[in-house]
């Protein structure tokens, strides 16, 4: 009986030593911000991400020529939800009463609008987006998009099996 356990016991601790390495490994899904071109879905820029983190678009409204920022979370699902807009004025395409409504510094502020976006879908234009930003990072500026190039941004999700970190260590 000795010698059963003897063979059985290292093996069992060899496959737990090997599922525990492959669970480590394998780190979980992670989340990718996404620019590709709605056509042809070649990817133009990414970004890693995390739930929670805040995505802003800086417009100026091409008609009106005023200030129109939208802010987004990211959630874990691969969505994004609009929490807030800010336009200085009203005008083609701007809604008029979204969420609670204030006006601050001149700004009227729509918040707790809490709409779920699977992507946003837009035709780009050079001239009327000023910026993508990620909390404080530029994801990308107007200039760094073909001019009226039809572009979506979504959140992907990555499986990560072997981390840079563990092969540069």
């Amino acid at each position: 009986m000795k010698s059963k356990a003897r063979v059985v016991l290292p093996g069992v601790l060899i496959i737990a030593m090997g599922a525990l390495l492959f669970s480590f490994l394998n780190q979980g899904p992670g989340l990718q911000l996404v620019l590709s071109d709605q056509e042809t879905g070649q990817v133009l820029f990414s970004l890693p991400v995390d739930t929670g983190d805040e995505v802003t678009f800086h417009w100026i409204h091409s008609f009106e020529h005023i200030p129109w920022i939208e802010e987004y979370s990211i959630e874990a699902d691969e969505t994004f939800v609009l929490h807030t807009i800010s336009v200085a004025g009203f005008g083609a395409g701007i809604p008029e009463n979204k969420g609670v409504v204030a006006i601050e510094d001149g700004m009227v502020v729509m918040r707790s609008i809490e709409e779920r976006f699977d992507e946003i879908r837009w035709i780009h234009s050079q001239t009327a987006l000023v910026s993508i930003t990620l909390g404080h990072t530029t994801f990308i500026t107007g200039e760094d998009v073909e001019h009226h190039l039809p572009v979506e941004l979504s959140i992907k999700g990555t499986r990560i099996l072997w981390p840079r970190s563990l092969l540069t260590k």
